[in-house]
């Protein structure tokens, strides 16, 4: 119970205080859908307050390429800070990677790879996983925005992982132990080709789902939560108190989706390169 007291004790300031605020896109006369994406979608400008003007990214940078080189900076001062100093008892941000890197070993790389192997690729699985996590929680920041929301950046990742499962199969398999690997055993010749063509395809369908499936989710979420909240200004500014708690629990869930799809982006990258490099029968 007092949990929900001190909940609403928050929620009631935020919903007077967004209703204060003046019409949403008032300044541009824009629609509300244009609005929404404004928000959402890639841009030169960097809006950080809302009553400052916004500031022009140099070089032609766009903010989910500030994102993505924010993240990467952050990730480098956690893992260097993390292996300064070297103990058997970590502390601190040390123990926190400490964490990081046996969940990724015990709980996706190892069970699908097996420790051989999956020490070979350990690191970059582990620089995947935290990636993506670390871009998808700054998007999460208000003012900042989400780069695994534009569907070019889940593209490129995708493709990395495309490139690495003919890489390595063709590498551990042969040019035509690949094909031959996904050749049912037993069926005639039209069947048999029939069955590769559609393996072969079936790489690139997996490929675009797990780029779209991490675009959508990061892209729907921060939708939804803008949704909710310009339905004060769309309906009514008392709204607020329906609509302001509706977004602070999207916007949880959305922290949890973060690590959901860093985690599932990881796991089903795993799974590809592994299947597309064994073969059949082991």
């Amino acid at each position: 119970m007092r949990l929900l007291l001190r909940f609403f004790t928050m929620i009631i300031p935020i919903a007077f205080l967004s209703a204060s605020f003046p019409a949403f896109g008032a300044e541009e006369n824009l629609s509300i859908s244009e609005t929404l994406f404004k928000d959402i979608l890639n841009s030169n400008e960097l809006k950080l307050f809302p009553f400052i003007p916004p500031l022009k990214l140099p070089f032609g940078v766009s903010e989910h390429m500030f994102m993505l080189g924010l993240s990467i900076f952050l990730i480098l001062i956690l893992f260097f800070r993390g292996v300064k100093k070297h103990s058997f008892k970590p502390r601190g941000i040390a123990n926190f990677v400490e964490i990081i890197v046996l969940f990724i070993r015990d709980d996706i790389v190892y069970p699908v790879m097996g420790e051989k192997r999956g020490r070979h690729w350990l690191t970059f699985f582990l620089s995947m996983f935290i990636f993506i996590f670390t871009v998808n929680i700054i998007g999460l920041i208000p003012a900042f925005k989400s780069a695994t929301g534009n569907i070019s950046v889940t593209s490129a990742m995708a493709l990395i992982v495309f490139i690495l499962t003919f890489a390595v199969g063709f590498k551990e398999l042969g040019f035509p132990g690949f094909f031959k690997n996904i050749y049912p055993k037993g069926a005639g010749p039209v069947i048999g080709v029939f069955v590769v063509i559609l393996e072969f395809f079936g790489y690139f369908i997996k490929s675009i789902v797990l780029s779209l499936r991490l675009f959508a989710n990061m892209f729907a979420g921060h939708l939804a939560i803008l949704s909710f909240l310009v339905l004060m200004f769309v309906i009514n500014p008392f709204f607020g108190f329906i609509s302001v708690p509706f977004a602070v629990f999207t916007y949880l869930l959305e922290v949890l989706i973060a690590f959901l799809q860093a985690f599932v982006f990881t796991l089903l990258s795993c799974i590809f390169i592994m299947m597309a490099s064994t073969p059949e029968g082991e």
